[in-house]
């Protein structure tokens, strides 16, 4: 199989050679394409290969094929990016610490394979560096598509995320199609997978304003981009409910900075408290902050709401861990579905099938 999936596509090589001359300019409307015999000689490969090729191009309207005069670029503006056949397709992945990663595996993996394509798994473990490894290692494999879960560390890091988005870039220019889940480098929004990030965080806190909270803090890590989504929701659901808006009453929670950055969180949210001990509601943008919180609010039992009716927070377990006023599962199957979808469908490998963003639904 390994040698099957890495041996490149002769039909493929034809088309690429042929787009980036389209790209670069050396062939425009009304140009004559040399022989096939002469691409053949050129490329490596045989003259059936190229035959076929020019069928292809024939068929979507790029080049006109004569039988004496030749063969002529007709209308390069149908020449699309040719994407790898092989079969292949990579995901890249912290690890399986949450039903969200486990779901968007599952999904994709029975779609992938009902089709005859092979998932191929790589785990990530958060590690910047180790990202950029196995974007080097893979690209000899000649993926046919790549999801990728980039890890926070690379998008809070401006020369990580530039290295990242340089091999993606790459990854496409070669035929591959490059999805995002969750979260993205900077500039590849159009290729993203993620949920409906400010409508999570109208429906979190209006479900505290419905049970009577009026003086409602946010925490979550709102130096990534989705929570920052979230963030921008909850303050509108505030002034549409004409509460105040205290932005001292955010917490930026720096996720995987440190070792045991997970109970960490307790002190800031023990300081917020003591700061503002007139707040009562909470919407949460990660699980683990959402335990965090809860153990310090179970601590303090003369509050006017108890700790399991301060919470409303997103989760990434299928589970919840506590009971909570409301709960919202990131929607990991959905995000597999997703992606499935688009990459079993005939696109070539620069489509861009804009920011897809999954409606957000309250566990029950």
């Amino acid at each position: 199989m390994a040698n099957v999936i890495t041996q490149p596509n002769l039909s493929h090589q034809v088309l690429r050679h042929i787009y980036k001359q389209v790209q670069d300019g050396t062939l425009n409307t009304g140009d004559k394409l040399p022989t096939n015999r002469a691409l053949a000689e050129e490329l490596g490969v045989s003259v059936l290969t190229v035959q076929r090729s020019m069928k292809q191009l024939e068929a979507q309207g790029t080049v006109t094929c004569h039988r004496r005069t030749g063969t002529f670029l007709s209308d390069p503006d149908t020449m699309t990016s040719p994407r790898i056949q092989s079969g292949l397709v990579g995901l890249f992945v912290p690890e399986f610490f949450s039903s969200f990663h486990t779901d968007l595996m599952i999904e994709l993996e029975q779609g992938l394979m009902e089709e005859g394509k092979l998932l191929s798994i790589n785990f990530t473990h958060s590690e910047p560096e180790r990202e950029i490894h196995l974007l080097r290692n893979l690209g000899r494999q000649r993926l046919e598509a790549l999801v990728y879960f980039t890890s926070p560390l690379v998008i809070n890091s401006t020369s990580h995320s530039r290295t990242v988005s340089s091999w993606i870039n790459r990854y496409i220019e070669e035929g591959t199609q490059v999805l995002f889940a969750d979260l993205c480098p900077p500039g590849f929004e159009s290729r993203l997978i993620s949920m409906d990030n400010a409508k999570a965080g109208r429906m979190l806190t209006n479900k505290l304003i419905e049970h009577g909270h009026k003086q409602i803090a946010f925490l979550g890590p709102t130096h990534l981009p989705s929570t920052s989504n979230r963030l921008s929701g909850h303050y509108q659901a505030l002034k549409k409910a004409g509460l105040p808006v205290n932005k001292d009453w955010h917490m930026d929670v720096r996720i995987m900075e440190s070792k045991g950055w997970e109970k960490q969180i307790e002190e800031p949210i023990r300081k917020l408290l003591s700061l503002y001990p007139d707040l009562t509601g909470f919407t949460v943008s990660t699980q683990a902050t959402a335990e965090a919180a809860y153990r310090v609010l179970k601590e303090m039992p003369d509050r006017e709401f108890p700790a399991e009716e301060s919470i409303a927070a997103l989760l990434e377990t299928a589970t919840p861990p506590f009971d909570a006023l409301a709960w919202i599962h990131i929607p990991g199957k959905k995000m597999g579905e997703k992606a499935r979808e688009i990459l079993l469908e005939d696109h070539p490998a620069d489509y861009e099938p804009g920011q897809i963003k999954i409606k957000p639904v309250f566990w029950e």
